[in-house]
Order: C-alpha cells, then structure tokens, then sequence
C-alpha cells in the first residue's frame, strides 16, 4: 500500500516505545563496552565503537525524565541512528534499547495522535498509539543538537 511505512518500535522503557522510519535505523546492535564521556549529562551513557566510529550513546528515558537504570547487558542493545540535521558533524549516535526493537508497517489509518496528553520534554515531538501501543516520536532537531552541543 502507497500510505504505509516501514517504522521501528525502539522499546526505552518497560512500557515505552519510540517510533523512527526504518531507513533512520542503520543497525541494531549489542550493549557493548562504553566508554565514559568528561562532564556530560546523564543522559548521555558515553561513547560506544561502531563501524569505525565513536557513537555518543543516549538513553531516550532519562532525558525525558525517565529513571536511570544500570546498564544489564542481557537483553539491552543499541539502536544505531543516522543523523539528518547535521550528518558532517554527527553522523550516527546510539539510542539505548531495553530490549530488541520491533519492526513496525504502519499505515494512516493505523496511527492516532495524543492531543489530549501533554509533552513533557522537548526531546519528544508527539505521542502516538499504533495498534494498541504508545509511542513517543523523537524530535530529531532537539536530540542533535543537543548531542553536538554536550559530546562536542
């Protein structure tokens, strides 16, 4: 069908999910070692090897005030973005999933928008139910940025 889209459901908390285009996830990897960025917000777990680069790792739940957990290496894995506002500066960074991600078709029909539930965070830009599952969709702009601006 011409009004569906391919999406992936990136679980970041036991109850919630982010909602990206398939063709922004390059990969989906391993939790693997982390290595410690100087002075950076909680948020940011750290840098993490991938393909030759050093990806910024990020946990989508505590920057949108979620509860940091430790990092349990089974069944965590990192869901490897691309980056689309800046790419020359930061190419990929890593979202931490708590659990594995989830290909998702969606079509319109499909998708009902939150507007009664209001936004906490900047980092999200709508809240999504898509077959009985709610989602947050990212705002992309905010999340790189924001990314440039602390690992920089």
């Amino acid at each position: 069908m011409e009004n569906e889209i391919r999406a992936v459901l990136v679980p970041v908390e036991e109850e919630r999910k982010l909602l990206l285009p398939n063709a922004m996830v390059a990969e989906v990897m391993s939790l693997r070692d982390i290595e410690a960025y100087d002075n950076v917000d909680e948020w940011v777990l750290g840098k993490v090897s991938w393909r030759g680069w050093d990806l910024p790792l990020i946990d989508f739940a505590v920057l949108t005030g979620g509860d940091k957990s430790e990092l349990q290496s089974k069944g965590y894995n990192i869901a490897v973005l691309k980056c689309i506002n800046s790419p020359d500066v930061l190419p990929y960074f890593g979202v931490l999933s708590r659990g594995i991600p989830k290909l998702q078709v969606v079509s319109r029909g499909d998708m009902q928008l939150h507007e009664d539930k209001s936004i906490n965070h900047n980092a999200i830009a709508s809240l999504v139910s898509i077959h009985d599952e709610t989602a947050d969709i990212p705002n992309m702009n905010y999340l790189e940025q924001s990314l440039i601006v602390v690992t920089q």
